[in-house]
């Protein structure tokens, strides 16, 4: 029953002709662009994928063209993923988001403070972002570190202000739930977002990346500087851990966006909490749920969230009013995914309400 609901799920009903070749037009325009080498794109209507299609290179040094299998890096498009293995975590009672941190790293220095699991979902923690640490951080990006070589970058640093107080995006903060989920689950992060969402989802073309492992049909990422291509910085894959880590295509991201808000990751309530904004300790309200962003997009009201990660970046947007959903990845830093997602937001939205 399960593997009917799955495949019922993720039938691919093809675009209307006019609006496949609109589509195609807004993508290729971009192509044309400096700097641009390959783009994965995916569109979703009503439940339904309606589009998915590669474009460009995969690898330019051997020429190899992208496809619909082509994994790229997507960079903090991750961090829904981690937020939903913690709600999932708490449907089964291994935790709670208002759980302090220390309740699964007991030795973790919250220097006085109240932090819980909420405050980093939500980023509202106050812990230091370790990829703002410019040449601290640079010094060591391409090293496969430890996680108490990871926390070792900033935990002894003073917090940026009390948890609860102001938002301010923490890879850090992200970093740390992964450790959670592995000390909850019993698994690593890799393992467990395998086992509890890929597999079951068949998400086929959707993992933890690795420097170390041969996996096929993954993109290359590029800089583009001075009119010349070059390949991305070396990361440690290790390093980016729960905030970033995950390699995954286009279509992949649209069945994933569709399973989550249908209630197939976790529960309704559950999501519900993923979407509700955190009021800060003066009252105001932040415009970011847990890993994912809830202001406007393309001029509509829409749950979205970008990634950027040497090389690629990436961008997936839900418009839950007209159902609509997007993804957008480019292996290249020159050419920008969000500006794609946001420019088909526009033109399908546009179509969709008839104005």
């Amino acid at each position: 029953m399960l593997t009917a609901l799955l495949l019922s799920l993720f039938v691919q009903t093809p675009a209307p002709a006019t609006e496949t070749a609109r589509i195609d037009e807004a993508v290729q325009a971009f192509l044309q662009q400096p700097g641009a080498v390959g783009i994965s794109v995916a569109v979703a209507r009503g439940g339904e994928l309606v589009y998915t299609k590669a474009y460009g290179f995969a690898d330019l040094e051997f020429a190899d063209t992208a496809d619909e299998e082509t994994m790229f890096r997507i960079g903090s498009v991750t961090k829904q993923f981690t937020a939903a293995a913690i709600l999932r975590l708490a449907e089964r009672g291994k935790l709670s988001v208002d759980d302090p941190l220390t309740k699964f790293l007991p030795d973790y220095p919250t220097q006085g403070h109240e932090l819980t699991l909420r405050h980093l979902l939500t980023h509202t923690s106050g812990v230091p972002n370790y990829t703002d640490f410019g040449p601290e951080w640079f010094a060591l990006v391409a090293r496969e570190l430890t996680d108490d070589e990871m926390v070792a970058l900033w935990e002894k640093k003073p917090f940026d202000f009390a948890p609860g107080e102001r938002w301010s995006y923490s890879n850090s903060g992200y970093y740390l739930l992964g450790m959670v989920i592995q000390r909850a689950s019993g698994q690593s992060y890799a393992d467990y977002l395998r086992t509890e969402f890929f597999e079951p989802l068949k998400l086929t073309r959707t993992r933890y990346d690795s420097n170390a492992e041969l996996i096929l049909n993954r993109a290359q990422g590029y800089t583009y500087e001075e009119g010349q291509f070059r390949n991305d910085r070396l990361i440690g894959m290790a390093q980016p851990g729960a905030a970033g880590g995950l390699i995954s295509t286009a279509g992949d991201l649209v069945r994933w966006e569709i399973a989550l808000v249908s209630g197939k990751v976790v529960k309704p309530e559950s999501y519900a909490e993923m979407t509700m904004p955190f009021m800060l300790t003066d009252g105001k309200e932040t415009t970011y749920g847990f890993g994912l962003s809830l202001d406007d997009y393309a001029g509509h009201r829409s749950v979205h969230h970008g990634g950027g990660i040497f090389g690629f970046n990436s961008y997936l947007a839900h418009f839950p009013e007209s159902k609509l959903t997007i993804a957008t990845i480019s292996n290249s830093e020159a050419v920008s995914a969000g500006a794609l997602c946001e420019r088909l937001a526009r033109m399908l939205l546009e179509k969709k309400s008839g104005g």
